[in-house]
């Protein structure tokens, strides 16, 4: 397996990329990485989107607690809960850190799932490429999965969150 090459988007699935995601792109790789995941999955685009997204997309997303920071706490929420209902307890958070992975990571079927979306929202608008907004549309209207989990269990109003963003585009 090859090392990603910084400022690598090769092998992003779905249609061609706009500049505009491609610091977010490469950042959901790194994402991955930092957390040992063997795929980029739909959460590390929102965790990108909240750490390289625009101005506006970042503000609404922190706005709403889905800073880096909420939006790591939003997600281990969904890990505990999704444990219990497993009937497992969850384990301290220090004894799941592990060390960052070197390899590149797939593309998990959430991301991809994500990124197909997104074009078809670009495509619906009449424009070939897509963007953060339709990235973030894309992530919110996704039915299963961590984001969404993660985003009810924090009370997250994605339509509305949505709304906002596009207002502050």
């Amino acid at each position: 397996m090859s090392e990603i090459a910084p400022g690598s988007t090769q092998n992003v699935p779905g249609q061609p990329l706009s500049r505009a995601l491609r610091p977010v792109i490469i950042r959901s790789v790194a994402e991955a990485q930092q957390r040992s995941s063997s795929t980029v999955e739909a959460e590390h685009l929102l965790l990108a989107l909240s750490r390289e997204g625009s101005e506006p997309v970042r503000t609404v997303l922190a706005a709403a607690g889905l800073d880096p920071k909420g939006l790591d706490a939003a997600l281990a929420d969904e890990r505990a809960a999704s444990l219990r209902v497993a009937g497992v307890t969850p384990p301290p958070a220090e004894r799941l850190s592990a060390s960052p992975r070197v390899v590149r990571p797939r593309w998990g079927a959430s991301a991809r799932e994500a990124l197909v979306r997104a074009h078809r929202v670009a495509a619906a608008n009449r424009r070939q490429r897509s963007g953060e907004l339709d990235l973030l549309a894309a992530l919110f209207s996704l039915e299963l999965g961590t984001v969404p989990r993660a985003l009810a269990l924090a009370g997250i109003d994605s339509q509305g969150l949505l709304a906002s963003a596009r207002h502050a585009a």
